[in-house]
């Protein structure tokens, strides 16, 4: 499905179920934000090195394995 037809049937539920008026009052509470995330994220958590993730993908396959 192209994302026009996705955008079109989904205006189409939102003023099925709300009305136009509830529809617009929905879209109207979502903006784009301001800022670089990207950027900000990277001086949020600091650099992560191959090891760190590697550490990370090990812990994670630990913990889905003592799962099972």
């Amino acid at each position: 499905m192209k994302a026009s037809e996705i955008s079109r049937r989904g205006y189409q539920a939102l003023i099925q179920e709300l009305g136009y008026a509830g529809a617009a009052r929905f879209l109207l509470r979502f903006d784009s934000g301001s800022g670089d995330y990207t950027k900000d994220r990277h001086q949020w958590l600091g650099p992560v090195t191959m090891e760190d993730f590697r550490a990370f993908v090990r812990q994670k396959g630990e913990q889905n394995n003592d799962r099972s």
